[in-house]
């Protein structure tokens, strides 16, 4: 936000308001990212117990695939449960992505609201640093991080989209593994 911005919502919204609104907007973005984790967690969770029950149920399938001699429903088989391992690898990764911390400071160095920065200080060091910032500078930074905050939630969501596609296209596949298994019979 540019200062003369920044000005003119001081004028309509006084500067605690500015900054329990930002607060507020960042815990509601904050809470999105651990629901987002919490996803994450799940899709994972999912993706290892279809992974395991498809490894299960069709051992030995993968092998027709490059044998001529079987059947061609044995080898659309193969080839569907080879792309169904591949679309729960795909959703793993994504959930995995979301699930580990990007941990990178702005490229100014970051604002003494964000931890990774804090950590390379000392205490007295942060205390001093952060005393020392002017009400507008304060403002600055925490607005700086619900926007660094929102982009990580951007991210993280679109990523869980992607792993749920990929986990839904699984199971998607797995059915047609069932369809032709059962019209083959």
């Amino acid at each position: 936000m540019e200062p003369l911005e920044m000005k003119e919502m001081e004028n309509e919204n006084p500067p605690d308001e500015i900054r329990d609104l930002a607060a507020f907007l960042y815990d509601l973005i904050e809470n999105q990212i651990t629901r987002g984790d919490t996803k994450a967690g799940l899709i994972l969770a999912a993706d290892t117990v279809f992974a395991t029950a498809v490894s299960l149920l069709s051992r030995g399938a993968i092998v027709n695939l490059f044998d001529g001699s079987a059947p061609l429903t044995n080898r659309l088989v193969a080839l569907l449960t080879i792309l169904t391992f591949g679309a729960l690898l795909l959703s793993t990764l994504f959930a995995l992505q979301v699930a580990r911390p990007m941990l990178k400071a702005h490229s100014a160095g970051g604002t003494l609201f964000f931890f990774g920065r804090i950590s390379q200080m000392s205490q007295s060091d942060f205390i001093e640093k952060f005393i020392g910032q002017s009400t507008q500078d304060l403002r600055q930074s925490l607005l700086t991080e619900v926007h660094t905050t929102a982009r990580l939630a951007s991210k993280k969501f679109i990523r869980i989209r992607y792993s749920l596609d990929f986990l839904i296209v699984a199971i998607f596949l797995w059915g047609m593994i069932q369809i032709v298994v059962a019209l083959g019979s």
